[in-house]
């Protein structure tokens, strides 16, 4: 009998451990002083093989702890935008998008998950993560309601958060597919939100593409997207039009180019840890640089973090 009891006591304190193992697994929010760290040189190759004592820390008292490079499989959210501002089906402009986001999906490796969103005026998960590319591009070649709607980006972003508060991890991506402009008749509050994917270490990709026209009533998301860590990737400014005229498609290069450059932002980056002097009780504005083996700043060098340190989560 008291064998029977110990070993049940044993499996009740097993099933315990196992779970809290779960939960821990399940964790998105990082610790406040981690974030992801990108660099890249003037041919946009990344740089390897930095060390902690190469970066430089300005705006904050604190230190290099720790710097891993980070390669892992990644989530990869595909956020196509289907807004009005993207053109019609079969416009020019939103052939840009279209073949933009089948190159993506093309450009990625078997070892990430994919999956494919649309947005306007409301997010949609066209696809949940998968690794058949085929049925991404396939979804994306169907989609003929484009050029409808108001770009309600920050709303889209908040959705996908919150509803994939537990798939997505530190190092995933969301790969944005749009003009990069959101109307003003969205109210998320960015601040709040660029701190979300911040304390998460989730990262955005814009791949600008040209829009249909020169709108009204939009805001620009550039410094939403680098605040948070993420990149912004401009297509050709030979491919932008005046507003008179028509739409032109982006040459094939241009667009494999950035798709490239894109996927890489995705696949690699180091992991930085800091050791901060004194509590952190507000978000902290701070810079980085990175410098050569002789102590000099290095040049023509492309940084991608996140801009802000946060104070700890409040325990409950």
């Amino acid at each position: 009998m008291w064998t029977r009891r110990r070993v049940c006591l044993i499996l009740s304190n097993l099933s315990l451990c196992l779970s809290g193992l779960h939960l821990y697994a399940q964790t998105t929010v990082v610790p406040a002083h981690v974030f992801p760290l990108g660099a890249w040189d003037q041919r946009g190759q990344f740089i390897e093989e930095i060390k902690s004592d190469q970066i430089r820390i300005k705006g904050l008292a604190a230190t290099i702890r720790r710097v891993e490079l980070d390669n892992a499989a990644r989530h990869i959210i595909l956020l196509l935008d289907t807004s009005g501002s993207m053109g019609k089906y079969q416009t020019a402009s939103w052939s840009n998008a279209a073949q933009t986001a089948v190159q993506f999906v093309l450009e990625r490796q078997e070892n990430d998950l994919i999956e494919l969103d649309t947005f306007s005026d409301d997010h949609e998960v066209v696809v949940p993560f998968t690794v058949d590319s085929k049925s991404v591009i396939r979804q994306i070649e169907a989609i003929t309601n484009s050029g409808r709607g108001r770009t309600m980006l920050g709303r889209a972003l908040t959705d996908i958060l919150t509803s994939k508060a537990n798939g997505l991890r530190f190092g995933d991506a969301i790969i944005l597919v749009s003009d990069g402009e959101y109307s003003e008749a969205d109210e998320t509050d960015l601040a709040k939100l660029r701190n979300k994917f911040i304390r998460m270490g989730v990262r955005v990709c814009l791949l600008r593409v040209p829009p249909i026209s020169v709108f009204r009533g939009v805001r620009d998301a550039s410094e939403f997207i680098t605040g948070t860590g993420g990149i912004e990737l401009r297509m050709s400014p030979g491919a932008v039009h005046a507003p008179e005229q028509a739409p032109r498609h982006v040459d094939p290069h241009i667009i494999g180019h950035s798709v490239r450059a894109a996927y890489g932002f995705v696949k690699t980056f180091y992991r930085v840890e800091l050791d901060v002097s004194g509590p952190i009780r507000r978000p902290r504005k701070f810079s980085l640089e990175v410098l050569d083996q002789q102590g000099r700043n290095l040049e023509r060098v492309e940084l991608n973090y996140s801009r802000y340190l946060l104070p700890p989560l409040a325990q409950p």
